[in-house]
């Protein structure tokens, strides 16, 4: 049951739609995928729907970006109840601050000499969520950056720079209580690669423990094997569950590939009875 736990489509900041998510999951030999997009579940009911077609497992997945303090961190939501009424409306409030974020970036941006439009780069997103990745395309497109990640400064839509907003700031312990409270696990998201610190210790991730966190993403694209020991060592001494993924956005993050990280079966086999537990004890709240 090899598995790839952190895929992105067109819904978020990805570059491939869900179908075409499965079809590349069968190709590269994987039996079990899941799309974590950004603050939406817009492309799950496709991918699930697809997957049974084609015999892959698609588990239903969602990113939440935090912050504890000034650190920005991502939670990775597993087994979500996402058709939940509530818990839509909880997202779409979060989507709609995207919206306006990327809005007031490209007004930035034309502040500077950058004459993007919103619906240029809606075109290119090609669903309503646009994220800096969409932006950054729109720039290498309309000749104002050689590559995207020229896009990616101090001068333009870097962490900082002259056109860049924060996103909005949904506390960390909200997130996994939102996540708890409809049924689903909490997993930190690549925690070397966070933004506002270095990386996540263990002092670190014991606070999030203590906020409700169920389990670490170990596997990751970015993570060198060191990373990977170090962190598996910190799930084990903290009794907290293995997850990992690619991370794969397509055309959107050059050099990351479906199926660099393939998360074996024990990992998923646990993360799958740790889920139906709390499932059982979610039902049991309804």
């Amino acid at each position: 049951m090899p598995a790839d736990l952190h895929l992105h489509s067109i819904y978020s900041d990805g570059s491939c739609t869900p179908t075409e998510l499965v079809e590349l999951a069968r190709e590269r030999g994987l039996d079990t995928v899941a799309l974590a997009d950004h603050d939406t579940v817009a492309g799950l009911d496709e991918m699930i729907l697809v997957g049974k077609e084609r015999g892959i497992q698609v588990i239903p997945a969602i990113e939440f970006s935090t912050y504890e303090g000034d650190v920005e961190l991502h939670i990775l939501a597993y087994y979500i109840d996402y058709r939940n009424p509530s818990f839509q409306e909880e997202i779409r409030k979060l989507y709609e601050k995207r919206k306006e974020r990327a809005a007031a970036m490209i007004a930035r941006l034309n502040e500077l000499g950058i004459g993007l439009s919103y619906q240029q780069v809606r075109k290119i997103a090609g669903t309503d969520y646009i994220g800096r990745p969409h932006i950054a395309r729109a720039m290498v497109e309309a000749g104002y950056v050689r590559e995207m990640k020229d896009a990616f400064s101090q001068e333009y839509i870097g962490n900082g720079g002259r056109a860049y907003l924060p996103k909005y700031r949904l506390v960390t312990e909200e997130a996994i209580n939102l996540i708890h409270n409809y049924g689903g696990i909490a997993i930190l998201a690549h925690p070397f690669h966070v933004n506002g610190r270095d990386y996540m210790d263990k002092r670190a991730i014991e606070a999030l423990v203590h906020y409700g966190l169920d389990g670490l993403e170990v596997y990751h694209s970015k993570h060198s094997r060191d990373i990977t020991a170090y962190y598996l060592t910190i799930a084990r001494e903290l009794g907290l569950l293995v997850s990992g993924g690619s991370d794969f956005h397509g055309e959107n993050s050059p050099g990351v590939e479906m199926g660099d990280i393939k998360l074996v079966d024990r990992y998923v086999r646990r993360i799958q009875e740790y889920c139906r537990k709390k499932q059982l004890s979610y039902k049991a709240r309804q």
